[in-house]
């Protein structure tokens, strides 16, 4: 990657990361985590900047997902057998997976179990349920824990497709006698606080970590943390991914010897964004056909997205309330048509709209109680005059910004029309469960409900 996506980190960028390495200044340790793909790419570049090619045989060691703090530890304080600098190069740690991206982790090993990797995917799967105590030879018995333990412990969901991998993974690992230790930390600690051994780097290209785990904060203190992101821009309602920076650092890699330099025209990267969405992976991969499509142009166009590359992004949950709350008819009118041609069933896009215009119509109300029509000016004022009336039951861990937005969202419809498309919303869902034309009914909805007016006076 000759360029690093927006990170953070004191900063620090992967370009800074590779200055220091080629002047011999390497800090003892790099962690990379973010969007897996991209930190890991980025800890691959600097590992191989800090270990020229006929040294890596014996200076480079590469540890997997399921390597233990103990094992890394050890690693680093083992010397090379011919000395010299040694870089330990670590790929996405499970001892280091925040809660919420341990279904990912999950994913991961079930995805490697079913293309063969059957010592990796064992191993991963292991490391993740030693998260939660469990051994391979509980995983293994009839007292296995379940779906609900999986759930509540790991925050990973198991149909009968994972709890299927779970016991045969399990039963292979017993079988081979595999072993993975437990997230015990205090060796990678000690070994932090009394500093590596000189010339000995650590690099870990991670995923999402759990930044409050102490063990990240340490790493991140004994050297640089730099994360990798596709940044978002734009305002809440209408907020789309910036790709620029990432196409521009992946193009720089995929472009061979004696090729011209690629880019990408705005239009191109608007149309990457819809179909692949955030996934770098899947950017990277459809660049490398885009760069191959378009030979020695230099200017990958909106039209050669449009003849190579199929949609493979998927809207975000909320992303049809979002355009709603918007009051954007085009977006909303496109979110419907991808919802629907991705396998969304139009139950799933009323009841969403519904539970959308329900909760405008509640903060409507809410705010109305207490200020009458007179439209409350700035989030101040709503949370001095509104927020106290919230019970704490339906507050539960939630901040006031959240249902203020809700507010602002539900101004800029009239009372009436919020109130007349909830009874809209009923007749479309009659005409779903009779089987009529209910996606029909829906876009009429939306064409009366988000259509141009003049909103002077509108109570």
């Amino acid at each position: 990657m000759a360029a690093s996506p927006r990170g953070k980190g004191g900063g620090a960028t992967l370009a800074t990361c590779l200055d220091e390495a080629r002047a011999g200044q390497a800090r003892p340790v790099y962690l990379f985590d973010g969007d897996a793909f991209l930190s890991g790419r980025a800890a691959r570049e600097l590992a191989h900047a800090l270990v020229p090619e006929a040294q890596r045989s014996l200076n480079l060691v590469e540890l997997d997902a399921a390597a233990s703090p103990a094992e890394v530890a050890a690693e680093l304080s083992t010397f090379g057998l011919f000395g010299g600098g040694k870089v330990v190069l670590l790929s996405e740690p499970t001892f280091l997976t925040s809660k919420e991206d341990q279904g990912e982790a999950f994913r991961n090993a079930l995805d490697k179990w079913k293309k063969g990797g059957q010592r990796e995917a064992a191993r991963r799967l292991l490391a993740l349920a030693a998260k939660a105590g469990w051994s391979a030879e509980e995983l293994a018995g009839d007292e296995a824990p379940g779906a609900g333990e999986w759930q509540r412990e790991l925050s990973v969901e198991l149909d009968a497709e994972g709890a299927e991998f779970v016991r045969a993974a399990a039963r292979w690992a017993v079988e081979r006698e595999l072993k993975v230790a437990r997230d015990d930390a205090s060796a990678l600690d000690a070994l932090l606080q009394r500093g590596l051994p000189a010339g000995h780097v650590l690099v870990v290209g991670a995923g999402k970590v759990d930044g409050r785990l102490p063990l990240v904060k340490k790493l991140a203190a004994a050297g640089r943390r730099v994360t990798f992101q596709i940044e978002k821009v734009g305002t809440w309602q209408n907020e789309r991914l910036d790709l620029g920076p990432v196409i521009e650092s992946l193009l720089a890699t995929l472009v061979l010897p004696g090729q011209a330099a690629k880019a990408v025209d705005r239009g191109a990267e608007e149309l990457l964004a819809e179909r692949v969405g955030d996934d770098a992976r899947t950017l990277a991969s459809e660049l490398q056909k885009l760069v191959s499509f378009v030979g020695d142009r230099k200017v990958i166009r909106a039209a050669d997205v449009g003849q190579v590359v199929v949609r493979v992004a998927e809207d975000k949950f909320f992303a049809l309330g979002n355009a709603v709350e918007g009051r954007n008819l085009p977006e909303t009118l496109a979110v419907l048509d991808r919802t629907l041609a991705d396998g969304g069933s139009v139950h799933m896009v009323i009841s969403l709209l519904a539970s959308t215009v329900r909760r405008m119509i509640e903060e409507r109300e809410r705010a109305r109680r207490v200020a009458g029509e007179r439209r409350i000016a700035d989030a101040r004022e709503w949370e001095r005059l509104v927020w106290p009336t919230v019970g704490e039951e339906e507050r539960g861990e939630k901040k006031p910004y959240g249902f203020w937005m809700k507010y602002q969202a539900a101004q800029k419809f009239g009372r009436d029309e919020l109130l007349r498309a909830q009874c809209r919303l009923a007749e479309a869902d009659l005409f779903a469960k009779s089987g009529r034309d209910a996606r029909a009914a829906v876009e009429r909805l939306l064409l009366d409900l988000l259509g141009e007016r003049d909103m002077r006076g509108v109570a």
